[in-house]
């Protein structure tokens, strides 16, 4: 399966502060949602769903038909816009929508205005055009989305134990017994995982990394509240099992779902 890499990173597109100051007035006008982090203000959630969906965007362009591009990433003569793929609280849609950039050294656009599908019009951009802009398709196989519970976890034990990066994710309790200890007390929590999915199907929460579809499902390592992190599941080339490729913080786990969809599921939250 083609997978759609970005052509351009948003940065590169657009000049693009993302401030506080330019995520909140956006915030005020979508449903309810927690988009930072506990703690923290700054809109952190939002900023990277804005990021990377023009990232997928962009890759969705670049194998689209020529005379396709443009619903993918609007380009006029001095304003270009694309779908956040967000809606209202009126269910309109939100546009992230941008000027021609003052700099010539600088990217090619400057953001202007998050844009609903009615005051797009006062923006210059066509109403035509911005209607016709599609959101980013996750959806290529809708089965990749539900876990297969005939299959078995294989973890990437060298990815999980012996990444530093990686290693340093696990509870420093339970490191501090060592990594035979962590790996027996891993696959415990990954067999009452495959449990917990049969129970409710929900819990393997689909995400997007790297151009494809895996699935997060919660690891408990130190209670049986609330996960200590999230295993990623890919699927084998084969289809006859789930490669385990490495455990992200909760955080992360919630970052990376919430490009395709707002967890639902009881254990991933922000």
């Amino acid at each position: 399966m083609l997978t759609q890499r970005p052509k351009f990173k948003l940065y590169d597109w657009c000049f693009a502060p993302l401030y506080e100051a330019q995520l909140r007035p956006l915030t005020d006008q979508l449903p309810a949602e927690k988009w930072s982090f506990d703690g923290r203000s700054d809109y952190g959630i939002l900023r990277q769903y804005i990021i990377y969906t023009f990232e997928k965007l962009s890759g969705e362009q670049e194998q689209a038909e020529a005379h396709l591009k443009m619903n993918y990433i609007y380009e006029g003569i001095d304003n270009a816009c694309f779908h956040t793929g967000l809606y209202d609280v009126n269910w309109q849609a939100i546009y992230f929508c941008c000027k021609r950039n003052p700099n010539p050294s600088g990217a090619p656009w400057a953001f202007a205005s998050f844009c609903n599908s009615y005051n797009i019009s006062y923006t210059g951009i066509p109403a035509n055009a911005a209607a016709a802009l599609r959101r980013a398709d996750y959806f290529v196989n809708p089965s990749a989305l539900i876990y297969n519970t005939h299959l078995q976890i294989a973890p990437q034990w060298n990815h999980i134990l012996d990444d530093e990066k990686n290693y340093l994710r696990i509870p420093s309790a339970l490191r501090a017994l060592g990594k035979d200890v962590c790996r027996n007390v891993i696959n415990g929590a990954i067999d009452k995982a495959k449990k917990r999915i049969d129970a409710n199907y929900h819990t393997a929460v689909p995400q997007w990394y790297q151009g494809r579809i895996q699935l997060l499902v919660p690891l408990y390592l130190t209670n049986e509240v609330k996960p200590d992190l999230a295993l990623v599941l890919s699927l084998s080339d084969d289809g006859s099992q789930y490669w385990g490729h490495t455990c992200l913080t909760t955080d992360m786990a919630y970052n990376n779902a919430r490009l395709i969809a707002k967890p639902e599921s009881f254990w991933l939250h922000p």
